[in-house]
């Protein structure tokens, strides 16, 4: 069986830190995991006691950065395959398994990558990765379609094209999967959820940080031979949508790039059927019929009332939760509010129709939460 190489980066992100590491427990193939510290003054090594017996290697103290402590971490661990995962995002249940039955039943794989959705960060869904796509190499110098912790790569291929560029700060990942394709490495699209990945202020992507932008720009110059960078309107378009307080410039920016963007699939006739496989669109949130929302539940509190903000307003919706729960209501003000059923799995699957218009649009997702009892 093969065995996974798996890199956790922290800087003063242990509250986020219980949910990786749950995730990680929830595997069943061998995992080699290193926790790269670098020198978290919270309560790092309180969580890390926690989690002792699943853990290869811990280290903590000043680095040279993430991508350096994450390409250390993977030298340091024996693993077939490598991996990292940021101490904000999680795995869902079994993802590791679904990635290695590739693996194992294709000896020539060298990359595989699924989907991911975007969640709050205190877990409550925001979207399906948009740009996810099967691989094209021409795509990819162009946009980053495939999202981080939800890909994986052979040992063997990863040492072949060097590794992580220590030097990158926030595109390490694109710049090593353009390697691997221009390498020639053998990448499959595994159109299974594997990981969540937390959007909140804070987070690199939505930091607006220049450098960032910089470095998208370099990666399109090396690997796409571009002058001017196509991929920074997406970039900044889905920035945006993700920040909840913009500034009047802010809106208007979103409101010409989100018509841009949609102009541009109507004119191209772009119709990707992975868009809606869930039956929600990955881009804005809309359903035609029946909108499904899959995400994994760590955290120790239990849902006490759900919320749903909706559109249209005044309809009657009909909410089903696990498949054994569903409940007809109606939304006031674009909201639904439910009495959260007791839910003990850790995969939470919310069903959303809307009853007398086809279609609806899904604006937001929250619970109130409460401490479990043992």
């Amino acid at each position: 069986m093969l065995n996974f190489a798996i890199v956790i980066p922290n800087l003063n992100q242990s509250n986020f830190l219980p949910s990786a590491l749950e995730s990680i427990k929830y595997q069943s193939p061998p995992i080699n995991l290193a926790i790269m510290d670098g020198g978290s003054t919270d309560n790092f090594i309180e969580v890390i006691e926690q989690y002792s017996d699943i853990i290869t290697l811990t280290q903590s103290g000043p680095d040279n950065g993430q991508a350096s402590a994450i390409k250390e971490g993977i030298e340091k661990v024996p693993g077939d395959i490598v991996a990292w995962l940021n101490a904000d995002d999680y795995y869902f249940p079994k993802a590791l398994d679904k990635v290695s039955e590739c693996f194992e039943k294709n000896s020539e794989l060298d990359v595989v990558y699924g989907d991911a959705i975007h969640v709050t960060a205190e877990g409550f869904f925001i979207s399906y990765f948009p740009p996810i796509q099967n691989f094209n190499i021409k795509n990819l110098t162009r946009t980053c379609y495939i999202c981080q912790p939800a890909c994986f790569v052979r040992r063997s291929a990863y040492e072949r094209v060097g590794g992580l560029n220590p030097d990158l700060q926030y595109t390490m990942d694109w710049d090593l999967w353009c390697k691997l394709a221009v390498a020639g490495a053998k990448f499959h699209y595994l159109p299974e959820l594997l990981a969540a990945v937390r959007y909140y202020p804070g987070t690199k992507t939505l930091s607006g940080n220049p450098k960032r932008y910089f470095e998208i720009w370099d990666i399109e110059k090396k690997y796409g031979k571009r002058i001017l960078p196509s991929s920074w309107p997406g970039s900044f378009l889905y920035e945006l949508k993700c920040k909840k307080d913009k500034s009047m410039l802010a809106k208007f920016n979103y409101t010409v790039l989100n018509f841009l963007k949609n102009h541009i699939k109507r004119n191209n006739n772009i119709a990707n059927n992975s868009e809606n496989k869930y039956g929600i669109d990955r881009w804005d949130n809309c359903s035609v019929g029946t909108g499904t929302l899959h995400l994994p539940w760590y955290n120790k509190q239990k849902w006490k009332t759900i919320y749903l903000r909706v559109k249209p307003d005044k309809e009657t919706y009909r909410i089903t939760i696990n498949d054994n729960y569903s409940e007809t209501v109606l939304a006031k003000n674009n909201l639904i509010t439910i009495n959260s059923p007791l839910l003990e799995t850790i995969t939470r699957t919310i069903k959303i129709t809307c009853i007398d218009k086809k279609k609806w649009q899904l604006l937001e997702f929250y619970c109130d939460l409460e401490e479990m009892t043992v």
